[in-house]
């Protein structure tokens, strides 16, 4: 490539480079040519060279079942689209309107709920952080501060909203609360094994209870239902944004005068295991393909030598 650079200073192909590219090429061309190659070379001076091909493909898609299955069950390897959660609505204001209908019952409770309260929905997730108990309105169910799903919610919100030009940066809004609805059901707080004493785990009923829940999502909730989030910020006040030389900086609050923002998201849970599990599956056909091409080429070797071995005329 760099030769050919040379001769032509004008011609240049984005993308193809001789270092990532072609270097990239080259060595996994040779890597097979000389593994595979020799392997099947020496195994075919012994058996023939079809037999030697056969026995050489048998070991190496076998190699490829065994390997792909450990990648299929922990998840490593060649690794697909991670789960993340995915928005597909914003709405400001008022929730009631959304688009998405239990977003709009999750507006209609909240509205519900202010005017039982008496106090703005920013007050409601504060008593609720204090309490350490999520809100629970109908078939949503706040998520604290505390919950690693929030967190992941919302840095998944704060990209979108600055990538999208909401707002110049995350400085400029407030996460007020969040709700999440839908997903498998979840092992309860008194599903506990805290030992490892398998005398002590039949006796525990906390053990029983864990195991319980376990086998429900395997058997009784195979799929993953649909789940959802819902994060709720509001602009920031603009004057506790300004820092004041020689004083302490002000605590961000947030303006009551401007409508919050609900980003409704939808959980995408991936194929983190697709690929390693079409290598395992492909693979897997491959050697069974081969294996018996082996078995019926050695029972067709044997029925013709015991053949060869008669005496010409019966005797």
């Amino acid at each position: 490539m760099n030769v050919l650079a040379g001769l032509f200073p004008f011609v240049k192909i984005d993308g193809i480079d001789f270092d990532p590219f072609i270097r990239g090429w080259l060595v996994v061309g040779v890597a097979v040519l000389v593994l595979y190659g020799s392997i099947c070379l020496v195994i075919g001076t012994n058996t023939g060279a079809r037999t030697g091909l056969l026995i050489t493909l048998t070991a190496l898609f076998g190699w490829f079942t065994i390997m792909g299955s450990v990648w299929w069950i922990y998840g490593i390897g060649l690794k697909g689209p991670t789960p993340k959660w995915r928005p597909i609505e914003v709405n400001r204001g008022d929730l009631t309107v959304a688009k998405f209908d239990n977003a709009r019952q999750l507006g209609i409770a909240i509205t519900d709920l202010e005017k039982a309260e008496g106090v703005p929905l920013v007050k409601i997730f504060q008593n609720e952080e204090e309490a350490g108990n999520p809100l629970i309105v109908g078939d949503w169910k706040g998520m604290l501060l505390a919950n690693s799903a929030r967190g992941e919610a919302q840095a998944t919100v704060d990209a979108f909203l600055v990538g999208r030009k909401d707002f110049e940066s995350t400085t400029e809004y407030i996460p007020i609360g969040a709700f999440e609805s839908g997903g498998k059901q979840k092992r309860g707080p008194d599903a506990i094994c805290k030992t490892q004493n398998i005398g002590k785990i039949v006796i525990r009923q906390g053990c029983w209870k864990r195991a319980g829940a376990k086998l429900h999502t395997i058997f009784v909730q195979p799929f993953h239902p649909a789940r959802h989030a819902v994060i709720l910020v509001q602009p920031t006040d603009q004057r506790t944004l300004v820092a004041r030389p020689g004083q302490a900086p002000p605590v961000r609050q947030v303006d009551p005068n401007q409508a919050p923002l609900a980003i409704i998201m939808e959980r995408d849970l991936g194929s983190l295991r697709l690929p390693p599990a079409m290598i395992c599956l492909l693979s897997l056909t491959l050697f069974s393909t081969f294996a018996w091409m082996l078995h019926t080429r050695e029972k067709r070797e044997i029925r013709h030598r015991s053949q060869a071995l008669v005496p010409l005329g019966g005797h």
